[in-house]
This record gives C-alpha cells, sequence and structure tokens, in this order.
C-alpha cells in the first residue's frame, strides 16, 4: 500500500504536466494555427449575407387580333417542410407522428398523378419503352402481390424518417421530393401539430394556369440538383432570360440577425425575369388540341403533332402534340419522351409533303408545266429497285398536275431525273432542308442533307418522292410556307415580344430568309395543290366554299436494321388556305396509325375539320358560293 502510495505521489506531478502541455499546444492550435478558419467562420456569422430572388418572368399567349393576352406560364406560393433534426427532443415521437401523413399525402400524390397521367392521354403509350427523366425518378409501382397495407407503409416511413432525423447535429433533412409542394391537408395537419424541429416555408414556384395548353411549346420549370431550372420550348429556350438576376444584401448584423445601420453594408436589388409574349393564338391552340386528341384516338396512332402558322410572317399559331403533359405536374409521366416537343426534335421521312417541294424546282427552272406529261405504264425500275405507285394503278398518260392529284410516285420520278442531282439538292436547300430553322425553342434538331457526290439514281429517284431524305415536322411547313407565300421563305419564330424588367419592349420583326422560287412558280403550284383537294386524292379535305391547298403524304419509317420496317408508318398532311392569299397553313402527323391508312382518309379530314374552323375564326369571306358544286377547278396556265 505503501508503494502505491509512493507511486502515485510521484505520477502526480509528471501528469500535471502532461495537461498542461496539452492545453498550451491546445490553446497554441486555436489561438495561432487556426485562428484564421474560426475568425473566419466568426466574420461569416457576424457579416452574414442574403441573396434576394427575382420573380420569373411570366410567358404570355395571344387571343384574336385585338392584342389580349393570357398568362400561360407564371408564378404563385405554395408551402414546402423540411427537417431540422438538432432542433428535436424526440425523434421517435417526430418520425412516429409524422409518418401517417407523409404516407397519406403520397397516395393523394400519387392519384392525382394517374388522374393526370390519364386526362393527358399518356395511357396510349404502352409501346414506348421507359425511358429516364431529367428531373424525376419514378417509383416502380408494386405488383398486387407484393403491395403493402397503409400500416406496413407507415411503419416503414416512420423508421425510414428516424433514421434521417436521428443525427442531432444536422441542421437541414428534407422529407419531401424536390417537385414536391404541400397541399391543403397535409399543410393543415403540420400547421396544427407544430412538430418540433420540421419546419414550414412559403416559397414561390412555377404555375401554368391553363394547364397542358401549348404543353410542348412553353415547356416547364425542373430541378438541377436542388436548383430550379427551364426544361424544353420556351422556358428552357430562354432560361436566363425568364430567370432575372439576382439581388444582393450584405452587412454587419446584431446577434438577433437585423442589419446595423452604421456597419458597412452592400445592396443590390434583383432583377426580375422578362416577360414573354408567344404568337401562339389561345383559340387556334384549342382548336388544335381537340382536334389532334380526336384523330389520334380515332385512328389509334401511338402519337400526333398538329402545326399551324402564318405563312407570310412565319408566326407559329398553334403547336400541339397528343399524349401531352401537364406542366404543372410535370412528373406525372408514363415516358419522359412525353415532354419532348416533336415538332422540333423529331426527324422523318417525308414521304409525299415534299413532291410540292420537288415539282416546284422543276417549273421554277422551265423543266416542266403543270400540263407537260409522262407514261405510267407499270412499276419503274431504278438500279436494282423497283418503284410503284401507292395503290398499284397505273394510269397511262399523266400531266405534271396529275402526278400530285394522285400523289404518283412514277411521275415524281420522272421530274427527279429531270432536275438532277445538283440541282435537285440546290433547290432542297433553299427550301430549308439540311438546316435548323431557328425558331426559338429548346431542342431543335439538326437534320442533314447528303451532298449530291453522294447520291446515286436511286438516292435521286426516291428523294423525288420524299423517301431518303430527313425532315422535323417544322421544316416541313416551312417549306411548304415558301410556296404558300409567293416564293419566299420565312423564319419560324414563336415569340412576339420580349418585356424586359426595365420596361424596355422588343417586338420580333419577320425575317425573310430567301426567295426560293418565283411568285409566279409559286402560284402555279399553290393551283396545283388546290387540285389535290379538289380534283385529287384529298377530296375528304375539302372545307365548300372555299379553295384550299393541301397534299397527302405516307411514308416508310426506317428500323433499327437500317431497313423499312413493314408494319409502322407515318400520316401527314399539309396545307394551307384560303387560296390565294392564304391566312393559315397546317401540318398534320400521325405516328404509326392503326391498320391500312392512309392520309387521304385519316389526316385529311382533320384538316377540312381544323381549316373549317379557322376560316370561320379568322371571318375569312368565301371564295365562291358554297350552296352551288362550282365548275370542276383547273390549274391557270402560265
Amino acid at each position: 500500500m505503501k508503494n502505491t502510495a509512493h507511486l502515485r505521489a510521484k505520477a502526480l506531478p509528471i501528469v500535471g504536466c502532461l495537461l498542461f502541455v496539452i492545453v498550451i499546444v491546445r490553446l497554441v492550435d486555436l489561438q495561432l494555427v487556426r485562428h484564421g478558419h474560426f475568425n473566419s467562420i466568426a466574420e461569416a456569422q457576424r457579416k452574414r449575407a442574403s441573396e434576394l430572388l427575382p420573380h420569373r418572368g411570366t410567358i404570355y399567349v395571344q387571343e384574336g387580333k385585338g392584342g389580349d393576352i393570357f398568362p400561360l406560364a407564371s408564378n404563385k406560393k405554395a408551402w414546402i417542410a423540411y427537417a431540422v433534426p438538432r432542433n428535436m427532443k424526440d425523434v421517435k415521437n417526430v418520425a412516429d407522428t409524422l409518418a401517417p401523413a407523409l404516407v397519406a399525402f403520397r397516395d393523394r400524390q400519387d392519384s392525382r398523378t394517374k388522374s393526370i397521367i390519364s386526362q393527358t392521354g399518356q395511357n396510349l403509350i404502352d409501346k414506348f419503352l421507359p425511358t429516364p427523366s431529367p428531373d424525376i425518378s419514378p417509383s416502380p409501382t408494386p405488383s398486387p402481390e407484393i403491395e403493402l397495407s397503409f400500416d406496413d407503409r407507415v411503419r416503414g416511413m416512420a423508421s425510414t424518417l428516424f433514421t434521417r432525423f436521428n443525427q442531432r447535429t444536422d441542421p437541414y433533412e428534407p422529407f419531401l421530393k424536390p417537385y414536391e409542394v404541400l397541399d391543403d391537408e397535409f399543410l393543415a395537419f403540420l400547421e396544427d401539430r407544430k412538430l418540433e424541429g420540421i419546419i414550414l416555408e412559403e416559397q414561390e414556384i412555377r404555375a401554368y394556369p391553363e394547364g397542358s395548353l401549348a404543353a410542348h411549346a412553353v415547356g416547364y420549370v425542373g430541378f438541377h440538383d436542388a436548383k430550379r431550372i427551364g426544361r424544353y420550348g420556351i422556358e428552357g429556350f430562354f432560361d436566363s432570360l425568364l430567370r432575372g438576376d439576382f439581388g444582393f444584401l450584405s452587412g454587419e448584423r446584431d446577434t438577433g440577425g437585423n442589419i446595423i445601420g452604421v456597419g458597412g453594408s452592400e445592396f443590390r436589388a434583383a432583377q426580375d425575369g422578362s416577360d414573354i409574349v408567344l404568337t401562339v393564338d389561345r383559340v387556334v391552340q384549342a382548336f388544335a388540341e381537340q382536334e389532334l386528341k380526336v384523330g389520334v384516338e380515332r385512328y389509334a396512332a401511338e402519337r400526333g403533332s398538329i402545326l399551324i402558322m402564318n405563312p407570310k410572317t412565319g408566326a407559329v399559331l398553334a403547336m400541339a402534340t397528343y399524349p401531352t403533359f401537364d406542366p404543372n405536374a410535370y412528373y406525372a409521366v408514363r415516358d419522359a419522351r412525353v415532354q419532348t416537343n416533336p415538332i422540333v426534335s423529331d426527324s422523318f421521312e417525308p414521304g409525299s409533303i415534299l413532291k410540292p417541294a420537288v415539282m416546284a424546282a422543276a417549273i421554277d427552272l422551265d423543266l416542266v408545266e403543270p400540263d407537260s406529261t409522262f407514261v405510267d405504264n407499270g412499276p419503274v425500275k431504278v438500279s436494282k429497285f423497283t418503284i410503284n405507285t401507292f395503290d398499284g394503278k397505273h394510269l397511262g398518260v399523266q400531266t405534271m398536275t396529275q402526278a400530285l392529284e394522285q400523289s404518283n410516285n412514277i411521275g415524281m420520278v420522272h421530274v427527279a431525273q429531270k432536275l438532277g442531282a445538283e440541282r435537285m439538292y440546290d433547290y432542297l436547300r433553299r427550301f430549308g432542308l439540311g438546316e435548323r430553322t431557328a425558331v426559338e425553342l429548346d431542342g431543335e434538331t439538326q437534320t442533314n442533307l447528303k451532298e449530291p457526290r453522294t447520291w446515286n439514281a436511286a438516292t435521286l429517284a426516291t428523294t423525288g418522292f420524299g423517301q431518303g431524305v430527313v425532315v422535323t415536322p417544322i421544316q416541313a411547313l416551312d417549306a411548304i410556307n415558301a410556296i404558300a407565300n409567293e416564293g419566299m421563305l420565312m423564319q419560324p419564330h414563336i415569340v412576339q415580344t420580349v418585356k424586359q424588367f426595365s420596361g424596355e419592349e422588343k417586338q420580333t420583326v419577320p425575317i425573310a430568309v430567301r426567295q426560293v422560287i418565283t411568285k409566279e412558280t409559286a402560284d402555279t403550284v399553290s393551283a396545283m395543290m388546290v387540285s389535290v383537294i379538289e380534283n385529287g386524292v384529298a377530296t375528304l379535305a375539302r372545307v365548300p366554299g372555299y379553295y384550299l391547298a393541301g397534299k397527302t403524304g405516307t411514308a416508310q419509317v426506317a428500323d433499327d436494321s437500317g431497313k423499312y420496317s413493314q408494319d409502322k408508318k407515318i400520316i401527314t398532311f399539309v396545307g394551307f388556305g384560303p387560296v390565294p392569299n392564304p391566312e393559315f397553313s397546317i401540318l398534320i402527323k400521325l405516328d404509326n396509325p392503326y391498320g391500312l391508312s392512309f392520309a387521304s382518309g385519316t389526316a385529311a379530314p382533320m384538316f377540312r375539320n381544323l381549316a373549317g374552323k379557322l376560316l370561320t375564326y379568322y371571318q375569312v369571306p368565301p371564295s365562291y358560293d358554297a350552296s352551288t358544286r362550282p365548275a370542276k377547278f383547273v390549274v391557270p396556265a402560265r
């Protein structure tokens, strides 16, 4: 015992010295080595800075020619919630109380999502393969045999929440997905319970008052990590302009967080985003969407699109795709491709709707006239390929007008061979093929037009009837617009006005790209396209009392192997009216409608319905008395 006491007595001074050295080393570390680090933290706390958030600009749509505008995309207040675990004394109680309300909220969200998917036609896209969305990762729907009860899901949620909240130093822990905001029921629950460590915060979010109207033109505001970002359409193309500039406020603050007036401070006001007024007409857009929905469902197409433009200015009046989506709930999609805008992003072989442009090139070069003839006595062989008419019928001696009226491939091979590769290529480039239109929308595809030196006899022949060359829908209609607009190609645009934060307004001035063909040629081909509707395969596109120009198209679709699929096709119709002096042009596209479908019996009557509504809406006087059948339409001689 004495030895032990003696050892302790000797050890005490040594231990004391060691403790003194440790304290000195720690003080040196804190005061000298890490002084700058802690001083920075203190300074940051004393001089906190806060960003001032700008309001995102509003996107407007027009109605009629009176200048009335309506918001398609605006802002509204909504509530979110998150957890601050370090403020929780009883983590288990918070998790157990929150879990059933959160599960019930998710059930309501799922119900709303299913309703939106049904309303936007997405139940039609079972043939599409699932594709990841840039903003969401949808959870797979549990199969019936493994579906959990509500109580089981609550227990699982409570366990998950407890694990996430049981971190006493954690200053922030989200339990909502980035795109989720509280509904009235969940908000009322949280306000009533006042759970410790659960924070309610009001935020400004994007709202789309017209729902899915013009969704593909507008796009939506989603998330990249935790940052809101515009995606697709106008929201994506003009994201930085719409977003505005953040403001800044910094200064010395007291312990209560208030800025000290005598301290140094800096202030820069936020600049709200610019407002954008589209050329889209709200009524015309509604016409297009209604007709498209009916057409896609009636003809059992996988997808459909309608584009309506003013051929004189290049302004987009309507842009519709079905199935569609609701940008208010952009996460409610079965396939992320439903959010892309096929009118600017999808390339396809146009088929027979390219024939008017090819015919215009030959007429413009005086190689043929509307009454020039060719002989169709049967299929023609070009290289190793045999080319036939769409219906297998052969009518002997035919004119160029009849080649368009009957959409005769053999007649167009005749025209293509007269043109030759170099001249064909030159005119197709003039019509805008192989280049972007520069319309102000996110995601426009760059299509390619092969150099004529790479063409062979088969390439020349098939290009004459629109196979082997690709376009986007907006390129296709823009080319037809040049014929409708006296031979002048206009640059498509969808923005009418940009209203900046400063009050300055910038109006879009229509841009004439180039004179593609002469006015005389354009008038002649326009008349030939009228004859397609009056005397040819597109009589179901007729609107009594008006002369309208049109062209049907049925194109094959290449499969993954590069060969043409035997069971897939694209149906199209392009047209404009009235002739002369057209008010509108229309493209209708149906992807793979069911059965043996041709544009003459599907897209043509859809064009008639739309054109009839537009003629009434624009109060266009008739070309002739609709109560009496006019004499047979004849293309005037040049």
